[in-house]
């Protein structure tokens, strides 16, 4: 239980170290606002934790104590998570996986799709998934023949009755952590820095902005601010001009 009580003490300490930063904020909460490299997350009243194998919840009590919720064991390769509504998604080094989730936050699998193996954070929104896939620097995933490194766009607007299917694929350059907001796609290129994406035609989406000269790891995109992470720091970014961001300041961590 220690792990989890540490996990809820950094999220407090980024969101108080950011301005304006709740802590439904920095988790995720039920609107899917969390980094897409977090392998936790935070949905209404419960708390989400993956381990390779293994999806626990526990309950978020009104006292503030903690209760455990359920667990689930899980095909090994799972590494993210990300919420949307009532809809969990998991990215794994082989595929992505969609829960749904009930009033007692017990996960159903509701859909999933393969995919060559890789890095895999995704993100959503009531139409589509949006996922990056990264062999170069993925250790041992890393597969021969399989060298792109690319976005992938699913139709998630079935997906309780039609599995995932691919709309459009673009090729990136060592991509990792992904954003949305709207129809702003903010991709993470780490040494490479970030790249923002209009995704509003799916098929004919492209990179409208970058910017340079940072490390970007994971993002979490905020009404106001984008907070792009790195190894080494927390960079505010105000994109209300997302052709040209803004940046408002920089945490060291």
């Amino acid at each position: 239980m220690l792990r989890y009580f540490s996990i809820l003490l950094l999220l407090t300490l980024v969101a108080c170290e950011a301005d304006d930063l709740s802590l439904s904020d920095v988790a995720g909460g039920s609107a899917g606002t969390g980094g897409s490299l977090a392998r936790f997350t935070i949905v209404g009243n419960f708390l989400y934790t993956l381990e390779t194998d293994q999806l626990e919840w526990f309950r978020l009590e009104a006292d503030g104590s903690i209760s455990d919720g359920g667990e689930l064991t899980l095909a090994a390769g799972k590494e993210t998570l990300f919420p949307f509504g009532e809809l969990l998604f998991m990215g794994a080094t082989d595929g992505m996986s969609i829960y749904r989730l009930a009033d007692d936050g017990t996960p159903t699998l509701e859909s999933e799709i393969q995919h060559f193996v890789s890095c895999d954070p995704v993100v959503a929104n009531a139409q589509y998934a949006y996922v990056t896939l990264r062999q170069t620097g993925c250790g041992s995933l890393f597969r021969p023949g399989q060298t792109t490194d690319v976005l992938n766009i699913y139709d998630i607007g079935s997906v309780s009755q039609v599995d995932p299917f691919p709309v459009a694929q673009y090729p990136l350059d060592s991509p990792a952590g992904i954003g949305l907001r709207g129809d702003l796609l903010f991709i993470c290129e780490r040494e490479n820095g970030l790249r923002v994406w209009d995704v509003s035609d799916p098929q004919n989406a492209g990179e409208i902005s970058r910017v340079e000269g940072i490390f970007a790891q994971d993002v979490i995109v905020l009404d106001d601010l984008l907070l792009v992470i790195g190894p080494d720091n927390i960079t505010q970014f105000d994109y209300s001009d997302p052709t040209a961001l803004r940046e408002v300041s920089s945490i060291r961590l």
